[in-house]
């Protein structure tokens, strides 16, 4: 494999990764309050009425999302950071495709076993860490990762990961951000090189491809500023929302979102 460039050196790096308890504690009481569903409900009403959220996900994003991954009955999705299972479980149960949900929160796991019991869907879900996933080579058709890969302590870890277990022809669909410029000390760390079409090629995919739309950027922040608006109680999810709000919301103009798609040969 050739040398990265600098700049993608500086995406490849190990990045600060967020405590697994963290999330426990934030899908706890979500899980209570459904604070994050709802605020993106009212951000875009056009939403599946049967999706429950965690992440920053717009209805034309959602479409998005779905056209690229295609699915099709019998194959088998991996959500690498599924979270308490939503959209993982929107998008199987729309395709008959069986999923295979992984995340490092035992909460967020439980949760999404929970919701899957309630569901005719086949699914799964495991405890794991996104840079060694218990899972067979080749043995998925598909994997989506909704700003998941951000947190990994090697993102080029992860994503070779990813192309490990999937089937020669699949593809890998992500969410996240992208700097409008790159290295700019305004923006968190965790955001200020990043550049996915670098990192997946560099982890060896093929056909890598990011599409954004001005009504994905429109959402994020709406998700932030409707936050804000509302009453939270001390040390809620919601409570935690607005606080990364207050901190994000200043400098989310200095960032695009993505959608990135890529293909194992």
């Amino acid at each position: 494999m050739s040398t990265p460039s600098d700049s993608c050196t500086a995406d490849t790096a190990d990045h600060q990764t967020t405590n697994a308890s963290e999330f426990d504690r934030l899908f706890g009481s979500e899980a209570h309050a459904s604070a994050f569903t709802t605020i993106a409900r009212l951000v875009d009403p056009g939403l599946p009425a049967d999706l429950d959220l965690f992440s920053f996900l717009c209805s034309g994003l959602l479409d998005h999302i779905a056209h690229q991954l295609d699915l099709h009955p019998q194959q088998v999705l991996a959500d690498l950071g599924c979270g308490c299972g939503g959209p993982g479980l929107w998008l199987v149960s729309d395709s008959h495709a069986s999923l295979i949900g992984i995340d490092f929160s035992a909460v967020a796991i439980d949760q999404a076993r929970h919701r899957a019991a309630e569901l005719p869907v086949d699914a799964s879900f495991v405890v794991a860490d996104l840079s060694s996933l218990p899972l067979a080579e080749h043995c998925v058709d598909r994997v989506l990762s909704l700003d998941a890969l951000q947190y990994a302590h090697n993102r080029v870890d992860a994503a070779r990961q990813a192309l490990r277990i999937l089937k020669p022809g699949g593809r890998l669909v992500l969410t996240g951000w992208h700097p409008r410029t790159s290295g700019d000390d305004r923006l968190p760390a965790r955001h200020r090189h990043t550049d996915w079409l670098k990192v997946l090629r560099t982890a060896g995919f093929t056909g890598v491809h990011c599409a954004s739309a001005p009504d994905w950027d429109a959402a994020y922040q709406g998700i932030y500023r409707t936050a804000l608006t509302m009453q939270a109680e001390a040390g809620s999810a919601l409570a935690g929302l607005q606080g990364e709000a207050r901190r994000r919301l200043p400098t989310a103009h200095l960032l695009r979102r993505v959608a990135v798609t890529a293909v194992r040969s």
